[in-house]
């Protein structure tokens, strides 16, 4: 930086005033890059819960609907696992989007371009417009490059990029890896936590908030990451995947429980609800 000239000050002893304002750092200084950054802060921070005095479902509410939900519907068996960054990208272009759209974009997505090293090599706008059939395409991978870009991602120059080591962390260490990637939220992480890792996770998407309030175990005017904080604690861990896949299920084929009467999957109708 260019300095303008100044005259020679004369020398004197520092007053411990100016000797203190001296030693102190600029607003805008540069922080230490050894700083954790304000994302990685906030994904660590475990959320309070939301509603302290709101005490419903209690546990034995959440099992007695698990066994309804699965005497209409079957009991759901966890799928097999398809690696986390498949899970990841997966789950993000579901955003915005129904199940079965973002399913067609994902499977074009991997057709076209099989490897996740693939995707980071092709020429602009290519897996852009593969996946231009579930909406936000730009936008969503964008997201997944930088995410496949990061460091503990993208490790080798040439390797594939991978995020199989989150298998070996803790519950908190996952949460906290996947909540700094941009544009990655709490559903986006329990789905990812609950059906590739494994981990005792409630999700909350449009037919779980939906039901949920229904069944008056949230405040009406919850939103859906309050939802999740509180069903997340509320929930026992041992009918979390089952309980979340059936609300799911329901919401999509019983007109009673479906979000404004419109079933996603019409074909499936079910006409009891427990």
């Amino acid at each position: 930086m260019c300095k303008t000239p100044m005259s020679k000050p004369v020398k004197s002893e520092p007053s411990k005033r100016a000797t203190a304002a001296k030693a102190r750092p600029r607003d805008d200084a540069p922080k230490p890059s050894a700083k954790p950054s304000a994302a990685k802060k906030r994904a660590k921070a475990p959320k309070a819960e939301p509603y302290p005095d709101f005490l419903a479902p209690s546990a034995d509410d959440a099992i007695k609907a698990t066994a309804a939900l699965a005497a209409a519907h079957g009991e759901p068996k966890p799928p097999p696992r398809k690696g986390v960054i498949n899970s990841l990208v997966r789950t993000i272009l579901s955003q915005n989007t129904t199940d079965r759209t973002s399913l067609v974009a994902f499977e074009r997505l991997k057709a076209g371009l099989p490897t996740w090293r693939g995707v980071l090599d092709a020429a602009p706008g290519v897996a852009e417009e593969l996946v231009r059939c579930g909406g936000l395409a730009d936008v969503k991978m964008e997201r997944v490059r930088a995410i496949l870009n990061d460091p503990r991602v993208r490790g080798a120059p040439d390797a594939e990029p991978s995020l199989e080591w989150l298998r070996g962390v803790d519950d908190a260490e996952a949460k906290a890896v996947l909540t700094s990637f941009k544009g990655v939220g709490p559903k986006t992480v329990s789905c990812v936590m609950m059906f590739e890792l494994g981990r005792p996770e409630f999700p909350v998407d449009t037919h779980v908030l939906h039901i949920a309030k229904l069944l008056k175990w949230i405040p009406a005017a919850a939103s859906r990451e309050a939802a999740y904080e509180h069903l997340n604690r509320r929930v026992p861990d041992e009918v979390k995947f089952v309980l979340h896949v059936l609300l799911v299920e329901h919401g999509k084929t019983n007109r009673r429980c479906a979000k404004n009467g419109k079933l996603q999957k019409p074909e499936a109708e079910v006409l009891v609800c427990p």
